[in-house]
C-alpha cells in the first residue's frame, strides 16, 4: 500500500500536481456475516471510524465523465458493549477507481474547473458515482491473533461540486463501499442445535459522509 501512495504522488509531480484531490470522510461500518449471523450479533460492532485518501483527477475530453484514481487509509475499533471487552483495532487499506458521471451536464465539454462553468450549481456539480476497488483489512488488538482477508470491493455514492476558485474545488460527497475480504478467516460458531461448526465470514460494509479538496493548478485550462 506504501508503494501505491509512492506512485501516486510520482504522477502527480509527473504532470505539475495539475490535478491533485484530498478527502476525509467519517466511516459508518456494518459487519455482513456470511451466510448467516452468530449468536454474538454484536461480536463485531463498530465505532464511527475515519478515512482519508489521496486522489489524481482526469477526465474524458468531451463527456462529463471523470476519473479519480485513489488510494486511503481507514480506521475504527470496536463499540465494546461490555466495559472489560478487549479493544479491537480495525484498520483497512486500499485502492479504488472512482467514476463521476455528471448526469446533468453530460454532454459539457469545458475542461476547466466548476468555478469557470456556466450554468447553475447543481446542474455543473452533481454527479453519481461507481467506485470499484480492492481492500486490504488488518484487525489487531489486546490478545487478539487473526487473520484477515483481502478482497475487491464495490460501491457508489452521489457528491455536489461546489467552485470556490479556479484553484479549488470542494466537494460534500455521500458514498457506501461494500467488501468482499472477510475480516477474520475461518471463523467458527455452532449453531444453535449443538451440530458441527459453520464456517462464517464477517465481511464490512461502509457507508461514508465526507469531504473532498481538488486542487488544479493547470491555468491553461482557466
Amino acid at each position: 500500500m506504501t508503494r501505491l501512495f509512492i506512485f501516486l504522488l510520482l504522477l502527480c509531480s509527473v504532470t505539475g500536481f495539475a490535478q491533485l484531490a484530498l478527502s476525509t470522510s467519517a466511516n459508518i461500518n456494518q459487519t455482513r456475516w456470511v451466510p448467516g449471523g452468530p449468536d454474538e450479533e454484536n461480536f463485531l460492532e463498530w465505532k464511527v471510524g475515519n478515512e482519508v485518501a489521496l486522489a489524481y483527477w482526469f477526465r474524458l475530453p468531451e463527456k462529463r465523465v471523470e476519473f479519480l484514481p485513489t488510494v486511503y487509509y481507514a480506521n475504527s475499533k470496536r463499540d465494546n458493549i461490555v466495559a472489560e471487552s478487549p479493544t479491537v483495532r480495525l484498520n483497512e487499506y486500499g485502492v479504488e477507481f472512482k467514476v463521476n458521471i455528471y448526469p446533468f451536464d453530460f454532454g459539457g465539454d469545458c475542461d476547466c474547473p466548476t468555478f469557470g462553468k456556466q450554468g447553475p450549481q447543481l446542474q455543473k456539480g452533481f454527479y453519481l458515482q461507481l467506485s470499484p476497488g480492492y481492500a486490504v483489512y488488518n484487525l489487531n488488538g489486546e490478545d487478539l491473533e487473526v487473520n484477515s482477508d483481502s478482497g475487491f470491493t464495490y460501491g457508489g455514492g452521489i457528491g455536489l461540486d461546489i467552485g470556490v476558485s479556479n484553484l479549488l474545488t470542494v466537494t460534500p460527497f455521500a458514498n457506501v463501499r461494500v467488501g468482499t475480504g472477510s475480516l477474520i478467516n475461518d471463523l467458527d460458531f455452532n449453531d444453535v442445535g449443538g451440530g458441527l461448526p459453520e464456517i462464517l465470514e464477517p465481511k464490512l460494509t461502509t457507508y461514508q459522509l465526507g469531504i473532498r479538496a481538488l486542487f488544479r493548478f493547470d491555468h491553461r485550462r482557466y
